[in-house]
């Protein structure tokens, strides 16, 4: 799923496996899991983050970053 809004704050509820494509995105994101288990990967970062309820990540540059499910999992996904 590919995802374009022009409100700076989402939420969404993903799918077990479900992946979002929130492809050379404009402005750094901070992802927060809100419940379930996600995958981040940013193109312009080494390391994978791996998030549960509770947890955020924060992007640190522009570029490209997927969001995996890895079960039912809700996620809210901010511009900073």
């Amino acid at each position: 799923m590919n995802l374009t809004s022009k409100v700076p704050k989402i939420e969404l509820i993903l799918h077990p496996h479900q992946v979002l494509d929130l492809d050379e995105t404009q402005h750094q994101m901070a992802i927060e899991c809100k419940s379930g288990v996600l995958w981040v990967t940013h193109s312009n970062e080494i390391q994978d983050y791996m998030l549960r309820a509770g947890k955020r990540y924060t992007s640190k540059a522009k570029g490209k970053i997927v969001i995996e499910a890895f079960d039912e999992a809700c996620v809210n996904i901010e511009e900073q």
